[in-house]
């Protein structure tokens, strides 16, 4: 979910204070004009601050995810897997995702990032992600320090759920923790 400022109502209240002891303050100089133009840039403030802080800018709640992978993935099988472990399909404004990729081979691990870091930013998603530590439940702690996920997505080959389930237990730090299947998904042609 989306975190609010905590400085947004001192922020609103100052800003209608200050505004009114201007608009005062322009009146007694008999310029309108002046007046005017205050009272619409308050107006246009006011309305900035309640938008952000209602949130009414977004279309729906921003969910934040943690994508472990040691290979490239595709945008398309992460928006799949966040689909399927929401209930419903993320928006690419209200997704932000980390990816990080455990180092066992840093080349191979740099790859598997940036590549599905760049495929992510290529479907218009807030993506950024690193190179974690070789073992994947301390790569996902320390990466939950940066990036504060509200669930974790595991991508494993089905040969490594096992491992990666008894990694887990379920729940890193009181996030789920969902164990995808990293193989690419095959499209068979219909003929």
């Amino acid at each position: 979910m989306r975190e609010r400022d905590p400085y947004l109502l001192p922020l609103f209240l100052s800003a209608i204070l200050a505004a009114l002891f201007g608009v005062v303050a322009i009146a007694q100089t008999d310029s309108w004009w002046v007046a005017g133009a205050a009272v619409v840039a308050l107006i246009l403030l006011m309305l900035a601050i309640v938008l952000d802080v209602t949130g009414s800018t977004h279309t729906g709640a921003f969910e934040r995810v943690l994508v472990v992978t040691s290979e490239p993935l595709p945008a398309k099988q992460v928006l799949d897997a966040v689909a399927r472990q929401t209930g419903s399909t993320p928006s690419a404004a209200g997704l932000g995702v980390m990816v990080v990729s455990p180092e066992d081979y840093y080349e191979a691990a740099r790859r598997a990032e940036g590549e599905t870091v760049a495929s992510l930013r290529r479907a218009s998603v807030k993506a950024t992600g690193h190179v974690g530590d070789h073992d994947a439940a301390r790569a996902v702690a320390d990466a939950l320090v940066l990036f504060p996920a509200d669930r974790v997505l595991v991508f494993a080959h089905p040969r490594d759920a096992a491992a990666h389930r008894t990694a887990f237990a379920s729940n890193v730090a009181g996030r789920p923790v969902s164990i995808v299947d990293a193989r690419p998904v095959r499209r068979v042609p219909i003929a």
